[in-house]
């Protein structure tokens, strides 16, 4: 499995082979996959605008017909990051309305978590991004036919029973189609399903250049709410839906998801000739492109809409499809559109005065600053999802040195929700509040050495930009991408004891109460008992931040040794054998 690297997929200067058919199965219709797969150039590369980039070469006899769809995912912040210079909605709609003078029947797909969390989502459960959401197409009041969306697990954030009707509500909402396809909602005494309306549908086939497209969708049951009875077997749903899709007249078939990649591809290999022609998908916050063997593709962006996905489907007479696809940078070069912009910043500024109204603060409490930085603290998802960053490197520090007999820290990125990067200089209460998304607590646990490995198995079990990843205080060990199983961690290290880990240790480690509970799949350690700190660790890094006379300047020292090509010459702290 290879991740795409940043940039544009480009197309090779030797030429590309036609695609070839896979053959229909038990005599249904199954619409080809191609082996070769169109690549595009990079519109930057062209000298043209994103909408040129895809323009059609020309048409060819052999082609029926060609939709264009616009993809994002996991996208939490109606404003963007790095200061509202990149990402945010208002540059996808300004994106949209771009393509759209070209394409004019596009298609937008969104592969879910957008209603939490967030600082704004906080207060207003999601409503502002819907709010948002529905200006996509330059109409808030009016349905959008042409986007769809599915659910995240983080659509899930409000469990309980009682809490579905705010999910229905913001569904009621949105003046666009929710997927839900393998969700077997709860029912009531009165037969009625827990969450229901309108535009929840299990699946929908749209029309656009000629050609009907359908789609479904799969979702993680990393979350499951008490309101969802059940999600459905992905394979069993995967084979259904795109065959009665099919049936019933789509040309084109894709599935929406929001899946660990690993998964997607599993699920793509295991429908492999009565699955969809292509697979959008969320969960994983960096951009991604995988083939499966037979050669479809899964295509997931950056996540807060950094990057949205650009893809170009041709139908072919002889049944097969072409895939062509692109990465599009949402940053500074793209200008905002300015009713969404206006909108975004109406958000904002109602939920600043509240915010601060509530705790008794003065007039634009969020921009007090609380702390500075000399070093520019990196928080952006692609590296502290993937690699020891100095930020990652403080934090768990500081939930280290809470319990005095503690020797590790374990923090999973995922909770360090920022997704930008912060510059040196002032830090102020509003990165705070963003950063520390979750009411946490940090709790005490001993493991033994078996334990403590095997969650550093889990951290870099999917290492492709996952939330599970571990930042880590008082251990380093050395970690092999490229290996399999026991094999990809290796040399662990304890610092305070300078030695290895050795069978028989027994360590005390400091860690979230999620995890703790089996959350991100950390199962190995929920039956040992915990010592549990009341603490509201948010305000505990504030006053200590307040507090300090000097800026803080934490450095990466080499806990986290990766023997990727890029990074093994890097300083390391773990111990190696001839050493020991």
């Amino acid at each position: 499995m290879t991740t795409s690297p940043p940039g544009v997929h480009r197309a090779a200067s030797t030429g590309l082979p036609r695609p070839t058919t896979v053959p229909a199965a038990g005599g249904r219709r199954v619409s080809p996959r191609p082996v070769a797969v169109l690549i595009a150039l990079s519109a930057a590369i062209a000298g043209c605008s994103p909408r040129d980039a895809i323009r059609s070469p020309g048409e060819d006899a052999a082609t029926v017909g060609t939709v264009t769809l616009l993809a994002i995912n996991d996208v939490y912040r109606i404003e963007g990051v790095d200061g509202g210079t990149v990402g945010g909605l208002a540059r996808v709609r300004s994106l949209r309305q771009d393509l759209e003078r070209d394409h004019p029947e596009l298609l937008l797909l969104h592969a879910g978590d957008f209603l939490y969390p967030s600082l704004l989502s906080d207060t207003y459960d999601g409503a502002q991004m819907v709010d948002l959401m529905n200006r996509l197409d330059g109409d808030p009041g009016g349905f959008d036919a042409r986007m769809v969306v599915t659910f995240g697990n983080h659509e899930f954030e409000k469990q309980r029973l009682a809490q579905a009707s705010l999910l229905e509500e913001r569904i009621r909402e949105s003046q666009f189609t929710w997927l839900g396809s393998d969700l077997e909602w709860a029912t009531g005494e009165d037969g009625a399903a827990a969450v229901e309306a309108p535009n929840l549908v299990r699946s929908t086939t749209i029309e656009s250049n000629g050609l009907r497209v359908g789609i479904f969708s799969v979702s993680t049951d990393e979350r499951h709410p008490e309101y969802v009875e059940r999600f459905s077997d992905r394979a069993l749903v995967t084979r259904r839906l795109s065959q009665a899709l099919r049936d019933a007249g789509a040309d084109l078939v894709i599935a929406l998801t929001h899946l660990p990649a690993p998964e997607d591809l599993a699920l793509m290999e295991a429908t492999a000739l009565d699955g969809p022609d292509l697979v959008i998908g969320g969960h994983e916050h960096a951009r991604t492109a995988e083939q499966s063997t037979d050669g479809r593709w899964l295509l997931k962006a950056d996540a807060d809409a950094r990057s949205a996905t650009l893809v170009r489907l041709t139908l072919r007479a002889d049944g097969s499809v072409d895939t062509l696809h692109e990465f599009l940078d949402l940053g500074p070069a793209v200008e905002p559109d300015a009713d969404a912009a206006q909108r975004t910043r109406w958000w904002l500024d109602r939920h600043q005065a509240e915010y601060c109204a509530e705790r008794d603060e003065g007039a634009g409490c969020l921009d007090v600053v609380v702390g500075t930085t000399s070093v520019r603290l990196l928080a952006e998802e692609n590296h502290i999802r993937r690699f020891e960053t100095n930020l990652g490197n403080w934090v768990a520090d500081r939930a280290r040195e809470l319990f005095p007999d503690a020797e590790v820290a374990l923090i999973n990125a995922g909770s360090l929700r920022l997704n930008q990067d912060i510059p040196a200089g002032p830090i102020r209460v509003r990165v705070l509040e963003e950063l520390f998304a979750y009411p946490n607590k940090l709790v005490a646990l001993t493991v033994d050495a078996a334990t403590l490995r095997a969650a550093l198995l889990r951290s870099v079990e999917n290492w492709t930009g996952s939330g599970a990843f571990l930042q880590v205080s008082g251990i380093a060990f050395r970690f092999d991408p490229q290996a399999t199983g026991d094999q990809r961690v290796r040399d662990i290290t304890l610092l305070d004891r300078g030695a290895p880990l050795r069978e028989g240790d027994e360590v005390t480690v400091v860690t979230w109460d999620f995890l703790h509970g089996g959350g991100d799949d950390y199962t190995m350690w929920t039956e040992i008992a915990p010592r549990t700190l009341d603490l509201d660790f948010a305000q505990h890094i504030r006053q200590l931040l307040e507090s300090q006379d000097e800026p803080i300047a934490p450095t990466v020292e080499g806990r986290i040794c990766n023997l990727s090509e890029a990074t093994a010459l890097e300083p390391c702290l773990a111990m190696p054998r001839d050493q020991r």
